[in-house]
């Protein structure tokens, strides 16, 4: 297998990973209620966003060059899973279609950021 689609693989890893941590810190939040309904709502879409940003910038920085294509490449596979997910859960819509373009935003910017930090 080619060094990228493993650092590919690894990225999304990391992806699925923090996206795991961070459920699992808000859930304890509301369980023990220390925060509300409404800024759960919150912090799972900023939770969110750092995650894929950040395995943006992991893909960045282990890419050759071009960091903005490898993080295209990445966000086509997560958004293929996220696709594949809301079909199965029948939760397609206007507001999921946007989105699925602010994680391709998302990824994207975080690859071309963390080609720029490569040392």
């Amino acid at each position: 297998m080619n060094i990228i689609w493993k650092k590919t693989l690894i990225s999304l890893g990391l992806i699925l990973t923090l996206l795991l941590i961070s459920s699992l810190i808000i859930n304890i939040l509301y369980f023990f209620d220390i925060v509300n309904n409404n800024t759960v709502k919150y912090f799972k879409m900023i939770f969110i966003l750092i995650s894929f940003f950040s395995g943006g910038i992991y893909m960045g920085k282990h890419s050759p060059n071009k960091g903005y294509i490898y993080g295209l490449r990445l966000s086509l596979l997560t958004i293929i899973l996220l696709v594949t997910a809301g079909f199965v859960l029948n939760k397609i819509n206007l507001s999921t279609i946007i989105y699925y373009i602010i994680v391709t935003f998302c990824i994207t910017f975080g690859s071309m950021i963390g080609i720029n930090k490569k040392n």
